[in-house]
């Protein structure tokens, strides 16, 4: 149920709230941008997460010299279970052509021995382009006609919360218990 604005100010649960059924109501988009693509909405999001590390210079995931990424750091960005991630991962580097490409840990980087990486290929990059351009197109014209200094503040906001949950990743009991 949505509150009368002009009466009650923003509570905390109402901006954690949205964040949600924000996610739920871009789903319709986000599957507009990957129809077509013969991906789910999982596999896609594997793969734009591996364009934008690659592609784009993200830095929400950290590609070691080789450009792998670490499973288990894919593993908590993603949000996926780690048998569904493994499975979509095996999927996608067994596909013809491959999309993926699976490699051991590297004994330099300090993962344990039997850890994996993971890096897009070219044929990953050329089937996810498309995809990320279309989502780019339906984001613009989803947020067109709103302030850029609303879309700053919301960015602002979306980035601290993600900031102060990574942050805190590992002591998240504290973080929901209200202790430090």
């Amino acid at each position: 149920m949505t509150k009368d604005r002009r009466k009650a100010p923003v509570e905390p649960t109402d901006t954690v709230g949205s964040v949600f059924t924000a996610r739920r109501d871009l789903l319709h988009g986000v599957k507009w941008a990957i129809a077509g693509s013969g991906f789910t909405v999982e596999e896609a999001d594997l793969l734009v997460s591996l364009y934008g590390a690659k592609e784009l210079g993200w830095d929400d995931l950290e590609p070691d010299a080789e450009g792998f990424v670490a499973f288990n750091e894919l593993e908590r960005f993603l949000v996926h279970s780690a048998s569904l991630l493994s499975r979509r991962i095996r999927k996608l580097a067994y596909a013809t052509p491959a999309l993926l490409e699976v490699a051991d840990a590297d004994p330099a980087s300090g993962q344990h021995f039997n850890a994996k990486r993971v890096r897009i290929t070219k044929d990953g990059v050329k089937r996810i382009e498309p995809v990320w351009k279309r989502y780019e197109q339906m984001a613009a014209k989803l947020l067109e006609g709103i302030p850029q200094r609303l879309l700053e503040d919301h960015y602002a906001v979306n980035a601290e919360i993600s900031a102060r949950i990574r942050a805190r990743r590992d002591g998240l009991s504290g973080l929901f218990s209200g202790k430090p």
